[in-house]
């Protein structure tokens, strides 16, 4: 058998035989056991005829590659190579060209993937051009030197012509002679090698033949499998596909060769599961070469790799295929951390190597992206989803625990110690690791940090999938109810609630209560932790009173284990005064805020900072909320909640004043851009808090300024259409309406409140204050 699995065999005699070798290709060989005394000299039956599996579908896309190598036709001379991942088109397109070509000039087809193959085709082009028998023979007894003959009979032609040397991915036999230039005619060559002597010794101009465009790739597939087909399945097939020329004209293939049953595009891309080499194969037409099989086509390039001293290559992409389809810095790649994490199958000194074979043989791109640290851009490889995935199907089971846990150490080590931007792109391999049952025990302590670090800074939205891949985890291991676990589910409860998703959050918060309940003797401030963060959800939803029970709940638990003074005892103190304003209790908030604000010198704990500056602002909304009771003129007085009479006494027996409620307002929003900075989310809420102030004090400018800035951070970080950017669009909109912008308010009222209505429904606090916003900017 050969390196492919294909059958070698030889005839005796005058015997022929027609063998499928890699690629549709019928090569008619010659072996003699006696001298040959027919006057047949060995070789192809024709070098007329593209020895390459005929088109099942026009060639699409490739308009720029195509005219430009119409064009070198024109010109008469040149060597071209297409050259780039397997199954990629590139024979593809050099019988696209050999097909226009054959109308205005000698079209040549020579067979390229073996060294005897060359060699026997390109004197059978010798002959095609008139050498004479007695030439060639000279040439094959090595009386002559053979590709001297070649390329004189090429340069002597009396047409023009066009040469094809298909699938030289092996261009150590061109150099001796057998790829060079004419006036005569153009060469075209393919090849998996972007970079080899033999191109460059010529001067070849290459050309890199990619997957296809997305719709070019959706048409491919539809054209090889007309029918009933969603554009919307047939799209997401051809995505799920990653628009591999060879994978869509597999897929098509199957679905309109089927004979006992009729599957649907949804029901293929269900089926392709764990290993699509499998079923894509399928769609393979019996006679098909190695090179129409997707399971072997880049086992072909491994095979040579391996042939020319590379074997660290397949190792290198076994790594790869650990990981998600993201690029990947090269610094995860470096000798001393793969060898430290104990990679199997690579050797320190060989890395470097057989990343570059790689490289050459077109499996994996090399490229830059931004993000470095100072703005630097950071070198990254990157392979193919289907390659990588069936590299990762072929892995011998006894070697992938070591190659788990070597894949996961390297992220670990590169999340745990590296820098800012080397993690953001180690972030998509880390969570493909978290999600892999085999791995996700190995890579907990990382995701965790991750997660952490986005929570901190305020993006929520980067948070979720870490926060939600861990509870899941724990999940596949049955160990969702231990103290770890349930943590990690009041964290995915509270990153849902900052992302937006108000009732989303609240059953997982529930059920993490709920838990947490059960291990309150064991742990008892994780049940403080879920009653805080349910309260949150309540709170925003107007569900103030139980927010309050909870929190004095969670105050309770939390004062006992921890003491009055502790930061995340406060912290229960400080969501109080919000939810007492918000029901109407001005003068409770009012005790509560000044017992806060003496509370605040003498805090201690790990977050005693950040509940200080929160404690800050929520004092200050508090003052504010007790002014607007005692400024019937107020615009916002109608927004809040009406006070009962004692509330009113209350208020009224406190020294208040717009001066005040302002001074207090930028007091906290210095301290937030102190701790957070000037443009975190946690910020903007402070923001838009002293624009409410400013507002009151007869700032208006300042006021609106303010409000811009709020919504361009919310958008930036949380999104438009996020809850707190719709809300402070609707505030802004019902500021520009009293200062009478009502066209420019009418838009922002209009929009802010159809997002709230679709996202939160009518009743929810903030649709009513968007509700008055329009109607503000509409009278």
């Amino acid at each position: 058998m050969s390196e492919d699995g294909s059958a070698r065999a030889a005839a005796y005699g005058q015997g022929r035989i027609f063998q499928s070798e890699r690629d549709i290709q019928v090569t008619e060989h010659h072996h003699h056991g006696a001298p040959d005394t027919s006057g047949r000299a060995t070789g192809p039956a024709s070098v007329r005829v593209a020895l390459s599996a005929p088109l099942r579908a026009a060639l699409l896309d490739r308009e720029e590659l195509r005219e430009e190598l119409l064009a070198a036709l024109d010109a008469d001379g040149g060597v071209h190579v297409l050259h780039g991942f397997g199954g990629c088109g590139k024979t593809a397109v050099a019988r696209w060209l050999f097909d226009q070509s054959a109308s205005s000039r000698v079209a040549l087809w020579v067979d390229a993937s073996t060294e005897s193959q060359l060699r026997s085709g390109m004197l059978a082009v010798a002959a095609d051009r008139g050498a004479s028998s007695e030439e060639v023979r000279a040439a094959q007894e090595g009386r002559r030197a053979a590709a001297d003959l070649v390329w004189q009979r090429l340069d002597m032609s009396p047409e023009p012509w066009l040469l094809v040397l298909d699938n030289a991915d092996d261009p150590r036999a061109l150099r001796d002679g057998w790829l060079r230039g004419s006036p005569r005619g153009t060469v075209l060559v393919s090849s998996r090698q972007s970079v080899d002597p033999a191109w460059t010794g010529v001067g070849a101009r290459m050309h890199r033949v990619d997957v296809l465009p997305a719709v070019e790739g959706a048409q491919l597939l539809h054209d090889l499998a007309p029918g009933d087909h969603q554009p919307e399945a047939t799209m997401r097939l051809a995505q799920r596909l990653g628009f591999h020329p060879l994978a869509l004209t597999l897929a098509g293939g199957f679905l309109s060769q089927q004979l006992l049953e009729s599957w649907t595009v949804e029901q293929y891309l269900e089926r392709l599961g764990e290993d699509p080499a499998a079923l894509l194969d399928r769609g393979a037409s019996l006679e098909s070469g190695a090179r129409e099989r997707l399971s072997r086509t880049w086992q072909l390039s491994l095979d040579a790799l391996a042939q020319r001293g590379l074997p660290e290559a397949t190792a290198i992409l076994q790594l790869l295929a650990c990981w998600g389809h993201a690029p990947v810095p090269v610094a995860l790649l470096a000798p001393s951390a793969m060898l430290a994490a104990g990679v199997p199958g690579l050797a320190g000194e060989r890395i470097e190597a057989g990343l570059r074979g790689l490289l050459s043989a077109s499996l994996v791109d090399l490229f830059e992206v931004p993000g470095g640290v100072g703005g630097r851009r950071v070198r990254c490889v990157t392979a193919h989803g289907l390659l990588l995935e069936t590299i990762a199907a072929g892995v011998p089971e006894e070697q992938r625990a070591e190659l788990h846990g070597a894949a996961s150490a390297l992220v670990n080590r590169a999340v745990l110690g590296g820098d800012a931007s080397t993690v953001r792109l180690v972030e998509p391999h880390l969570l493909a690791l978290l999600e892999n049952s085999a791995t996700a025990g190995h890579v907990l302590d990382a995701a965790r940090r991750v997660r952490d670090t986005y929570d901190v800074a305020g993006q929520w939205a980067d948070s979720l999938p870490f926060a939600a891949a861990l509870v899941e985890a724990a999940s596949r291991e049955g160990a969702a109810e231990g103290i770890v676990a349930v943590a990690d589910s009041i964290a995915l409860g509270k990153t849902i609630h900052m992302s937006g998703d108000f009732a989303g959050a609240e059953p997982v918060l529930k059920k993490a209560l709920d838990a947490a309940t059960a291990l309150a003797e064991e742990a008892p401030l994780l049940q403080a932790d879920a009653c805080v963060h349910l309260s949150l959800c309540y709170g925003k939803g107007g569900r103030n009173a139980e927010a309050i029970r909870l929190l004095q709940r969670a105050g309770e638990i939390r004062q006992s284990a921890l003491g009055s003074t502790h930061a995340d005892t406060a912290e229960t103190l400080l969501l109080q005064v919000d939810n007492q304003s918000l029901m109407g209790n001005y003068g409770v908030s009012l005790r509560l805020a000044q017992q806060l604000r003496e509370l605040v010198p003498n805090l201690h704990g790990e977050r005693s900072d950040e509940v200080a500056v929160r404690a800050l602002l929520v004092i200050a909304f508090a003052l504010w909320h007790a002014q607007v009771i005692r400024a019937p003129e107020s615009p916002w007085r109608a927004s809040i909640t009406a006070p009962a009479a004692d509330a009113i006494a209350d208020v009224e027996a406190q020294e208040l004043g717009w001066g005040l409620v302002r001074e207090r307002a930028q007091e906290s929003l210095d301290a937030h851009i102190v701790h957070f900075g000037p443009d975190h989310p946690q910020t903007a809420a402070a923001r838009r808090n002293l624009a409410l102030a400013a507002w009151e004090h007869g700032d208006q400018k300042t006021a609106i300024a303010e409000l811009r800035r709020t919504i361009a951070i919310r958008t930036a970080h949380l999104g438009a259409e996020h809850p707190w950017t719709i809300v402070a669009n609707g505030l802004l909109a019902h500021c520009l309406a009293l200062r009478g912008n009502t066209e420019e308010a009418s838009t922002l009222a209009d929009r802010a409140y159809a997002d709230a209505f679709r996202i939160l429904g009518p009743n929810h606090v903030i649709s009513v204050q968007c509700a008055a916003a329009k109607e503000a900017a509409s009278s």
